[in-house]
């Protein structure tokens, strides 16, 4: 009995290490190890397809591209093209992802049905190609099954998207070059993206680009939310991919969806506010001519879109310039408070009496030593500070009437009038701390002034010839638009008179 068992083990031992060697040679790529273990027991190639559950050796040879070991599988067990793994997987998924263009030859010759198996994420060989941009690879598969370029992923994904969210523009292009029709081009995923949708909404610029100039593309294509792709770029973040993207959409003549024109007879296209696309049917609708229609499109949808354009980059200098007021008033008001309390000079550390009269603890040095040029000073202090708050204020508030055009004007000139008031609380206070003997009398256009002065007084003329110089542009302009504004009038009354 005892032998007998001996005898089953050692039988188990070698199955075990027969296995075992079977590996070791798809690792190494060893064909005379392989026909070594053939020659000693004929199945086992047999047994192999039967207790690999994890992978064959074939998996294992197209995932290392050994291809005379993977030729000689084939030769004896062609059927091992379709045994998958754990994670549902053909050699063909391993050898299409790392690019072997021969080992994916070989595997499709012996059997190209080969590239319509589904792994446990629903990818095909064809995805996992394209996703890893092996554009040699994704020829082949194309050209040996054409109807896998049609399956989708979760979510409705096309292959087309699966290239452009993983940035494989070669893919693409062979993709769009081979196949090459409107619908399949044009398709969507469950969410009604195109591929341009998706590429606008990840700015993949080249893809864009390429894309758009591609006869097949419909730019105008409208999405389950009901915006093309000029929407998606236009509700994103500026910036030079996105620029250059948008620029692109126009030139194709991609249009907002609000400037699409609705099609006589099947009903107007509506946008609400939770940007859902709805259609209502509308049977007394009587359509125009066809070229009526055409040429209505032409001529009003530029010119709505370009008015739109304008009125939006109105909208964003408004929202910027309030955004630098509010910045730079808080700045000041935190200056000129800080100047207050602590004014230059410092302060009386105690109290001390002296024959000018008493100094309490606290009190401003150089109020009791300068008091003009300290009342000088607090007050273009004081105009800083209520300017810079009155700045705040309004901004902060909510009002409606904050966010128009001539109200962001009149802001600036507080600010104007913050920073003067600001730029003569700096110069007083130069002058009233710098040391006695630094004010020797010196020329200064025709009058004796103290040192000290020529640099302060310097320093205003250069400031307020600046701040001139800045009102007259302003006012230059405010006349120009006075003056377009009457003849628009003038025109007005002339047509309404005629």
């Amino acid at each position: 009995m005892e032998r007998k068992y001996e005898k089953i083990a050692k039988e188990e031992e070698s199955v075990e290490g027969r296995e075992r060697r079977l590996y070791e040679a798809s690792v190494t790529g060893s064909v005379n190890s392989l026909k070594r273990l053939m020659a000693k027991d004929p199945l086992t190639l047999a047994r192999a397809a039967v207790t690999c559950f994890n992978e064959t050796p074939l998996h294992v040879a197209a995932m290392l591209g050994h291809l005379d070991f993977a030729s000689y599988l084939l030769t004896h067990k062609p059927d091992m093209t379709m045994a998958l793994d754990l994670q549902g997987r053909s050699p063909l998924h391993l050898a299409s992802a790392n690019g072997y263009v021969e080992m994916v030859n070989i595997l499709l010759s012996a059997n190209p049905d080969a590239c319509l198996i589904r792994d446990e994420d629903g990818r095909t060989p064809l995805h996992l190609a394209v996703m890893k941009g092996e554009v040699e690879v994704t020829r082949m598969l194309v050209g040996a099954r054409p109807q896998v370029t049609r399956y989708k992923l979760d979510q409705g994904e096309t292959i087309l998207h699966s290239a452009v969210k993983q940035n494989r523009l070669g893919a693409l292009k062979l993709l769009v070059e081979l196949v090459g029709e409107v619908e399949f081009v044009n398709s969507k995923d469950d969410y009604g993206n195109t591929v341009l949708h998706t590429a606008t909404a990840l700015k993949q610029c080249e893809a864009a680009k390429y894309l758009v100039e591609r006869p097949e593309m419909e730019v105008n294509a409208v999405n389950g939310n009901g915006f093309t792709a000029l929407d998606i770029i236009q509700h994103m973040p500026r910036d030079l991919k996105g620029m250059e993207i948008r620029e692109s959409l126009v030139k194709a003549g991609a249009l907002s969806s609000r400037n699409i024109p609705a099609l006589p007879g099947k009903g107007h296209q509506l946008m609400g506010e939770s940007g859902i696309t709805m259609v209502i049917e509308n049977p007394q609708l009587s359509p125009p001519p066809p070229a009526a229609v055409l040429t209505e499109a032409k001529a009003s949808t530029p010119l709505r879109g370009r008015e739109k354009e304008i009125r939006e980059n109105k909208k964003e200098w408004t929202t910027k310039k309030r955004e630098a007021l509010m910045i730079a008033a808080t700045l000041i008001a935190g200056m000129a408070f800080q100047s207050a309390v602590s004014p230059p000079g410092g302060v009386w550390d105690e109290e001390k009496d002296a024959s000018e009269g008493k100094m309490l603890a606290g009190t401003s040095i150089m109020a009791h030593n300068y008091p003009e040029g300290y009342r000088v000073f607090m007050a273009c202090n004081a105009v800083s500070f209520v300017a810079s708050l009155s700045v705040v204020f309004l901004v902060v508030s909510g009002v409606p009437f904050v966010k128009t055009r001539i109200l962001t004007w009149l802001l600036m000139i507080i600010m104007w009038i913050t920073l003067t008031s600001m730029a003569l609380t700096y110069m007083f206070s130069i002058r009233t701390v710098a040391p006695t003997n630094d004010h020797k009398e010196v020329m200064f256009l025709g009058f004796k002034v103290p040192d000290i002065d020529k640099v302060v007084m310097t320093s205003l003329l250069v400031w307020f010839s600046l701040f001139a110089l800045v009102v007259f542009v302003h006012i230059i302009r405010l006349l120009i638009w006075c003056v377009r504004k009457a003849v628009r009038c003038v025109c007005k009354v002339g047509k309404a008179i005629k």
